[in-house]
């Protein structure tokens, strides 16, 4: 292929998931039970604890959901806050505002998505029940930081990270530094259930009650639950996907790798990982050097290369209507979101993708 002339192709987010063993698995489910409290679930969230060594896995119906169970898990009571980023998903916020709590919108660290430590001290209050944090596309973020400090105020830290399977920090999982992490499995994620999220956490207490929030409060009518639970059809999919988590992480770190190799033009950096954090190559973030970064959002869609920064147009969330009450001013979120975009990385990339990139990314100029 002569890769100085290439014809324009489509470069898609999402690929298949597929692997040998979801057959099996999918038939022994259907012979062994399909319910949310069945044995390959029960399976599905062993095999969890062990790749994360950690004690408590709970399956649930949906990344949104996870975030839901993991609310379950704190002390609240209606009109208490719940500080988060304004630079993850509206996901994420729904479920705060369904469980009658409000969202308080922190600002981040200049080119993160981890909180800003001084700003996080003006946002907590007696009302506040929780802290969120959301690293997005798989770079990690000083949730260690964030959960010692909090850690003197008894306020637990949740980390949302249905874009951070894998991830890690400190030589550990990034899921070990707060008291419960949530992910999602969606099918565009880096692991897919089809529909589906599970939630970690070492405390007894916490999973205790998280499961018995998603089994309608264990059916004793002494506590409030709702029905989260993950059906065995999509336990049967975990299960077999997960394990091919760490050959399909090494596939996405190479091509980053192989990417980066390639890319040479001073209009854009990656944005920076930080210091003992390494990425899971959900996707390649970008950032614009010195002007707009939606024009080139708008270059790499212009030649089909997918970005989720162009086709969610992500801003801070308190500009969205819903949330528009809530609004306060985060300048590093705002300038955050205005640099980046994202680049495919997945396994479906051949090598003549990641050259076709590579050449639209370098030939790129901003006005």
């Amino acid at each position: 292929m002569n890769h100085a002339a290439v014809a324009t192709r489509v470069i898609a987010e999402k690929f298949s998931h597929a692997t040998a063993d979801d057959v099996p698995e999918l038939n022994r489910a259907l012979h062994s039970g399909l319910a949310g409290t069945a044995q390959i679930v029960t399976e599905y969230e062993a095999a969890l604890a062990a790749l994360y060594g950690v004690r408590h896995v709970i399956a649930v119906s949906s990344g949104a959901a996870s975030v839901t169970a993991a609310l379950s898990g704190v002390d609240f009571r209606v009109g208490d806050e719940v500080v988060v980023a304004p630079t993850g998903p509206i996901c994420t916020v729904l479920p705060i505002l369904s469980l009658g709590l409000v969202p308080v919108f922190c600002d981040v660290a200049p080119d993160s998505f981890g909180l800003d430590p001084m700003d996080l001290q003006r946002c907590l209050s007696e009302r506040t029940c929780a802290v969120i944090e959301v690293p997005m596309w798989g770079y990690p973020i000083r949730s260690d930081a964030t959960w010692a400090y909090l850690q003197n105020t008894a306020i637990p830290l949740i980390q949302d990270l249905a874009h951070a399977h894998m991830t890690r920090l400190n030589d550990t999982w990034l899921a070990h530094h707060s008291d419960i992490s949530c992910f999602s499995t969606h099918d565009c994620k880096f692991m897919s259930t089809g529909e589906g999220g599970f939630v970690m956490t070492d405390s007894d207490e916490r999973a205790a009650r998280i499961r018995a929030y998603t089994r309608f409060g264990n059916l004793t009518g002494e506590t409030l639950g709702i029905n989260l639970k993950l059906g065995g059809l999509q336990a049967a999919l975990g299960l077999s996907r997960s394990r091919r988590l760490g050959a399909h992480l090494q596939q996405r770190l190479a091509n980053r790798e192989r990417l980066l190799g390639l890319l040479d033009s001073p209009a854009f950096r990656e944005m920076p990982v930080v210091a003992g954090g390494e990425v899971n190559a959900y996707s390649l973030l970008l950032q614009a050097v010195g002007h707009d970064g939606r024009e080139l959002v708008h270059h790499q869609q212009r030649h089909g290369i997918a970005s989720d920064i162009g086709k969610y147009d992500n801003q801070p969330l308190y500009l969205l209507p819903l949330l528009s009450r809530y609004q306060r001013d985060c300048p590093n979120a705002a300038r955050l979101l205005r640099s980046l975009t994202t680049v495919p990385l997945h396994p479906g990339l051949t090598d003549d993708d990641l050259y076709y990139i590579a050449k639209v990314l370098n030939d790129y100029s901003p006005a």
